[in-house]
């Protein structure tokens, strides 16, 4: 690399006598050296081509960002055969520095080749010299090309995350004032209007939501933190209540974000809800009402069954004790005892014999389940339950066992009343002929 060269062809500007034949000042002593020193030093590389596209000076700077000496680089087109072994691209580039040169544009960024093979973006500047030189600054642009590209690359992603979002950002100073806004799918907002700028956010809201948004302005800028949402309503242009939550979170130097989310679908859902909810302890409370109704019932049925036992038994006794006698009675009859809709309560031991089913079995069948012929069910149904009189079926009717054979009976059943005359059961008697 030689500084001869530099201003090769440019002495005449130097010294000499002007157009209007006025001299020219000689440089002083040493003003070369100087300009050649600055030359060397600057940062940037420097190129310095004529007319014909020869390069005439390279600096040291040049050689570092590209690897490139001036042995390497005679003109532009050899050194654009080496930086951009890519001939597409290399035509590309050649039109971009033609303009270069032509004055067309004032830098352009490109991809080069350096010698040791890596690629860096460079960024090339002209400077008109007298003469028709052109000096180009040459700077290397790779890591804030590079951080350029991620910046960009975050701003499309943050853009698609806001945008795929039902939420409304406000861009806010301390005291509440918009600064700016993006909406995603919530843009239908009147609060998303162009127009707001400039104003109070909390001007725009009720007042209840106003003075919470205030609070929490103040608390985001003292201590830092995000509060806690607030909701607030307010009605649309359609005169339609919408209900919104809003969070403030804080942002870089003095500035804090406002986000607004429509919850009109989510409030309804909760209203919805809680109706439901209220309805289902509705039912709860009348079904534990229906059941404290039965429970009551099935303790006074238990209690009049106890008592007409114990006043057969009484009966017997005295009977026996009038006879001098307390000899055993006849044949046990079957007994069945039932709740006011014939449903199957109490049966004795020898229901169980005659029927072939256990208590157990028996308890909610409809006792007129086990009765087969002759109308001797409606009887019970509607002589005893109904009417609260006494029965007796004058023919036969026949019980199905649950071996499914059948025993011709007799039956007779006694209503079962409570103290307020009310029918709460009956007891049916089955004796077999």
């Amino acid at each position: 690399m030689t500084e001869d060269n530099t201003f090769q062809g440019t002495g005449k500007e130097r010294s000499g006598t002007g157009s209007a034949g006025e001299s020219r000042e000689s440089p002083r002593p040493g003003e070369d050296v100087i300009y050649l020193s600055i030359l060397r030093e600057v940062p940037d590389g420097l190129v310095l081509v004529d007319g014909e596209g020869a390069c005439r000076y390279l600096n040291e700077a040049f050689t570092r960002i590209t690897g490139y000496t001036r042995e390497d680089v005679p003109t532009l087109s050899a050194w654009f055969e080496r930086a951009h072994p890519n001939p597409i691209y290399r035509q590309k580039v050649r039109g971009l520095v033609r303009e270069l040169l032509q004055g067309g544009r004032n830098a352009l960024v490109a991809s080069v080749v350096r010698r040791d093979g890596r690629v860096r973006d460079l960024e090339i500047r002209r400077a008109p010299v007298e003469g028709g030189y052109s000096l180009l600054a040459v700077r290397d642009v790779t890591e804030h090309a590079l951080v350029e590209e991620h910046l960009r690359q975050v701003t499309s992603e943050l853009t698609a995350v806001i945008e795929a979002f039902p939420d409304l950002f406000l861009r806010l100073n301390t005291d509440g004032t918009i600064l700016d806004y993006r909406a995603g799918r919530l843009a239908g907002v009147p609060l998303a209007f162009r127009a707001l700028l400039g104003r109070r956010l909390q001007d725009l809201l009720p007042a209840g939501a106003g003075e919470a948004l205030e609070a929490a302005l103040q608390e985001a800028a003292r201590t830092d933190a995000p509060p806690m949402p607030f909701e607030f309503a307010c009605a649309d242009t359609g005169a339609e209540i919408r209900h919104y939550e809003a969070r403030i979170m804080p942002l870089y130097d003095t500035h804090l974000l406002a986000v607004i989310r429509d919850i009109t679908e989510r409030k309804e859902a909760e209203q919805e809800l809680h109706r439901h909810r209220e309805h289902l302890e509705e039912l709860v409370a009348e079904r534990t009402r229906d059941l404290e109704r039965a429970n009551r019932q099935f303790e006074r049925l238990l209690y009049y069954i106890e008592m007409t036992e114990r006043k057969a038994v009484e009966e017997w006794l005295d009977s026996s004790i009038e006879q001098g006698t307390l000899e055993a009675a006849g044949p046990e009859e079957a007994k069945i005892t039932t709740d006011q809709t014939g449903a199957v309560v109490v049966v004795n031991m020898e229901a169980e014999r005659l029927t072939g089913y256990s208590g157990e079995e028996l308890a909610g069948l409809p006792v007129w389940s086990l009765l087969s012929g002759g109308d001797a069910a409606g009887m019970l149904a509607s002589e005893v339950l109904a009417r609260g009189g006494s029965a007796k079926w004058a023919g036969e009717t026949v019980v199905v066992r649950n071996d499914g054979s059948r025993l011709p009976v007799h039956v007779a059943a006694e209503p079962i009343v409570d103290a307020g005359g009310a029918v709460i059961g009956m007891v049916c008697t089955f004796r077999q002929v």
